[in-house]
């Protein structure tokens, strides 16, 4: 059957953004090239590993209270699944909801389906996830092979639909439409919007913030904390809520996001659809861009006045404290590695502890998250910072830690393991770490002493580990197979 054509297929972000997902050199070449208009996007002439648009609709789907998630693909693509089955378990206790586990159904793709096409075992899954689970909604993520073959997602829903009290969303995110790993996060959050209704009531000062997965429960509070010393009510959408908050999500004042990288679609569209005015500023990490992020949030409600108070009472607060953690982290050395929104936010927060950025990295770059960050970076920076975009390109990593030896490296857990195989202390940002707002800054400002304080495990590993690179790699420059532009 044919892929019916949808609202739901979002436009890639190398189209719709100008996304880059290959770039080598320093934060002010990246800007300098983007503001004479001559960054564009380039291949790789080597690859040795990168992420996929599906995992990303796969993964936060799973966080959606009463909701089964379908994968309507080969069963490999459902083998992240189990990775973040304790973050959701750890995520419910502590916001006090039920245990619970995250339920999935796999179609199960074989070679019969990718030569004949997969829509009756599909159907099969729908009811049978309606049967067994009796959910308020499910999701279906579509994937390479449903892509290829041309399977009618659409028509299968529709046909079914009559037979399932829950609403069933289709997510069309085959992975090999686009390099950028971002264009899973439009994806799956503008297919979400089939389940909003219109507003029945406006809820008076309320924001509706966009929570994505790495940012956890206590990170929340803390933006809770801020925004109710100004009168600001929030509604988190979509991770961790039930089918009626995500229902309701056009009743809200404005709209913002902890996370500027992945609701850009979705905040647009809620504009033009319910005429939400929404904001997009860094992320609320380390003070300036907490300060930042407040600031413009205080716009949506005309409550500046009550913002730069709450912001005078933090920074009075917590100056102390964060001057005693600088005074222990000066002029180390640090390798940040996440998505580029986060990786500039807590880049800003270690500038701020007197820390030098060696190397900055990021999966993907756009104007629209990333050019007004990075331009403050690169006035604020002790010294010019190296700066990488690559869609999980560990073999760059390596080399550019070989080169700079940081003193440590903060970042997400797929960084971490190449940081200690290397020697280098690491202070991860896991899921349940504290680093948003004035609380994060001061948290994670102990973390990172703490990491620096001893680096004998990641001693003790490096000399156990042999990494799978020849010597006359790490002398070579790790942007080298960064070919022209596309």
């Amino acid at each position: 059957m044919i892929r019916s054509k949808s609202e739901l297929v979002v436009p890639i972000r190398e189209e719709r953004l100008g996304t880059v997902c290959a770039f080598g050199g320093s934060g002010k070449d990246l800007v300098q090239c983007s503001r004479k208009g001559c960054l564009k996007n380039r291949d790789r002439s080597f690859s040795q590993s990168s992420a996929c648009d599906e995992m990303m609709p796969l993964l936060n789907a799973a966080m959606i209270n009463d909701n089964v998630v379908i994968a309507h693909s080969p069963v490999g693509c459902s083998s992240m699944i189990p990775g973040v089955l304790l973050i959701h378990k750890t995520e419910r206790a502590i916001r006090g909801q039920s245990s619970d586990t995250v339920k999935t159904i796999s179609t199960n793709f074989g070679e019969h389906e990718v030569v004949y096409g997969g829509v009756d075992e599909l159907e099969k899954a729908i009811l049978e996830a309606e049967n067994r689970y009796h959910p308020k909604l499910i999701t279906v993520i579509s994937s390479c092979a449903a892509g290829i073959i041309g399977d009618d997602i659409e028509a299968v829903i529709n046909r079914v639909q009559p037979q399932v009290k829950g609403i069933i969303i289709p997510m069309q995110c085959e992975g090999f439409r686009s390099g950028a790993v971002a264009t899973g996060y439009d994806t799956f959050l503008v297919a979400l919007m089939r389940a909003i209704e219109p507003p029945k009531e406006k809820k008076k000062d309320t924001l509706l913030v966009v929570n994505p997965l790495t940012i956890s429960h206590v990170n929340e509070l803390e933006i809770e904390r801020l925004l109710a010393k100004a009168g600001i009510k929030v509604q988190y959408f979509p991770l961790f809520t039930d089918v009626a908050n995500i229902k309701s999500a056009s009743e809200v004042t404005g709209a913002s996001t902890l996370c500027n990288l992945m609701s850009n679609l979705f905040l647009i569209n809620m504009e033009k659809k319910y005429g939400i005015p929404y904001v997009e500023p860094p992320m609320p990490v380390g003070i300036e861009f907490t300060n930042w992020w407040l600031r413009e949030t205080s716009k949506l409600f005309g409550k500046e006045k009550e913002i730069e108070k709450v912001i005078e009472e933090e920074e009075a607060r917590t100056a102390p404290i964060l001057r005693e953690i600088r005074s222990k982290l000066e002029d180390k050395r640090a390798f940040v590695g996440f998505n580029l929104a986060r990786t500039l936010a807590i880049q800003s927060l270690i500038e701020e502890f007197g820390m030098e950025t060696a190397v900055s990295t990021g999966l993907e770059y756009s104007d629209v998250y990333g050019l007004e960050p990075l331009e403050n970076l690169n006035r604020r920076s002790k010294k010019e910072f190296t700066l990488q975009i690559g869609n999980f390109q560990h073999f760059e990593w390596v080399n550019l830690l070989a080169k700079e030896k940081p003193d440590v490296l903060v970042g997400g857990i797929e960084y971490c393991s190449t940081g200690i195989r290397q020697g280098i202390p690491v202070a991860p940002v896991l899921p349940g770490t504290l680093y948003v707002g004035y609380e994060g800054a001061i948290s994670f400002g102990k973390e990172l002493v703490r990491s620096l304080r001893n680096p004998a495990y990641a001693r003790k590993i490096s000399a156990r580990v042999n990494l799978p690179y020849r010597e006359s790699w790490y002398s070579q420059s790790p942007f080298k197979y960064i070919g022209g532009n596309k």
